[in-house]
């Protein structure tokens, strides 16, 4: 409901406006490539050693990579517009896991607790991912009027994101949490050349954070208790203990991009 909601503000505020088309206003569609990175904890190398227990091994990290954007511009005079812009950041995940088991508090044993072997050991693996975003973005360009060569300009608007990821292997055990879709708000600073009319070359500096709506307090939780023993017991299937301050609350990644632009 929430994306029909967006698509539809998204039709009635910007595409009506390309109607109005004049002299005095500018319709601008564009495409581009680039590559992101981040300083996101998230993406940091996490590493868990609880071997001397006899418990768990796991380490984890993500890394982003290329991105692709298609956009359409609208500036209805020459100094204010808005962008509706699709994006598809490529990324990867890092899992490492070895759980070999899990001490549980049993008052009736000699020591208090009771443990219980898993065993579930897998290989170190890559598991590639992406995340699509659809944004709606009010622009300003510090320019003196339309045709101007060289100028730059700022962005920054609201719209969602969805994750394209193995739901097993990444998104049940990263710190991104389960969820497949969200909120996300970007921002940008661009700067724009025309080389004619009606072509031109726009470099842009963006940044986008992921509205995840988990919960997540103070410092992420680094103890032994990882993955929901219960659920993997009962489905053997390896969780996340969400519960904990496992996930975060949002996700925030920058990229830079180089777009081909044409002007109708």
């Amino acid at each position: 409901m929430r994306l029909k909601s967006f698509l539809t503000a998204a039709l009635i505020v910007f595409f009506p406006l390309i109607s109005l088309a004049s002299t005095k206003k500018e319709i601008i569609l564009g495409f581009g490539i680039g590559y992101s990175g981040s300083l996101d904890a998230t993406l940091q190398e996490w590493e868990y050693d609880y071997t001397e227990h006899n418990e768990l091994y796991f380490k984890e990290r993500g890394k982003m990579k290329n991105n692709l954007s298609f956009y359409a511009q609208y500036f209805f005079t020459h100094k204010f517009g808005l962008e509706l812009e699709f994006r598809r950041q490529n990324a990867s995940y890092f899992s490492h896991l070895e759980w070999y088991g899990r001490w549980i508090f049993y008052p009736l044993a000699p020591e208090g607790e009771s443990y219980t072997a898993i065993n579930h050991i897998e290989k170190p693996y890559w598991k590639d991912w992406s995340v699509s975003s659809l944004t709606l973005c009010f622009i300003y360009a510090y320019r003196q009027y339309t045709g101007q060569k060289l100028y730059p300009y700022i962005s920054v608007g609201l719209g969602f994101h969805f994750l394209s990821a193995d739901q097993e292997l990444v998104l049940n055990r990263w710190k991104l949490g389960p969820k497949k879709s969200g909120e996300c708000v970007k921002f940008g600073v661009g700067l724009r050349y025309r080389f004619t009319s009606k072509l031109a070359l726009n470099l842009k500096v963006f940044g986008e954070s992921l509205l995840r709506g988990l919960r997540y307090q103070g410092t992420t939780y680094v103890g032994h208790d990882q993955f929901n023993f219960y659920v993997y017991m009962e489905t053997n299937e390896v969780v996340r203990s969400w519960h904990r301050n496992l996930t975060v609350r949002a996700f925030t990644h920058c990229g830079i991009n180089l777009s081909l632009e044409f002007r109708l």
